[in-house]
């Protein structure tokens, strides 16, 4: 009988140190699981951010692209267009910086997310290169066509005064005058791309040194 009530006994308290160490364990999965979804969540949050930076550079490449095409004349319309796609790369390049900014106060030294932060200056630096081309170009071709209508105003001008002539030179005038306002609002668009690349770049680099 002692014999069975020591074995029982010894079941009964095996059992209950497993049932103890379970819960421990349980525990400590439990307190691991918030810091292990957190660093998860941390993941993909960098990953969005380079995917966002990724079709930003591409972007930028098409804006490029078009620009170069129109040999540095545009119809009002096609500089409008150009315009709103450079608002909207801004637009992007300010939410990164954003997040880069929050994300600031939290990176540490030897952050395990060191390689995406790099990956993303690296990216940032490589955008702001970019909008300073567009800044670059966007800015010769207002100056082409500011010279452009003033040319073409004077020779409007010294078209003859029959009815249809007038009307030629009045419609000439008004897409002279269509254009000019779309290539100063495109400069004005491409200063703000500009600033927010500058931006952009600057807040990486703060990341990027945090993480070293």
């Amino acid at each position: 009988m002692k014999i069975k009530f020591a074995l029982s006994a010894g079941l009964v308290i095996t059992a209950g140190m497993g049932l103890a160490f379970a819960s421990s364990a349980g525990k400590a999965a439990a307190a691991q699981t918030p810091a292990a979804s957190q660093e998860d969540a941390k993941t993909r949050e960098y990953k969005d951010v380079l995917f966002k930076l990724v079709r930003q550079d591409e972007y930028l490449d098409e804006a490029l692209e078009t620009l170069g095409a129109a040999n540095g004349r545009m119809s009002a319309h096609d500089l409008s267009a150009v315009g709103l796609s450079l608002k909207m790369i801004a637009g992007n390049l300010n939410r990164v910086s954003s997040i880069n900014k929050t994300d600031f106060s939290s990176v540490q030294g030897g952050s395990m997310h060191a390689r995406y932060i790099n990956t993303i200056f690296s990216y940032s630096a490589k955008v702001n290169r970019k909008a300073a081309r567009i800044g670059s170009v966007v800015g010769q071709m207002a100056a082409n066509y500011k010279r452009s209508a003033m040319r073409d105003a004077v020779s409007s001008k010294k078209v003859g005064g029959k009815v249809r002539a007038r009307k030629a030179r009045g419609a000439n005038l008004t897409r002279l005058l269509e254009e000019q306002k779309a290539v100063e609002d495109l400069a004005a668009d491409a200063k703000k791309l500009r600033a927010a690349s500058r931006g952009l770049n600057a807040t990486s680099k703060w990341l990027y040194i945090a993480s070293k």
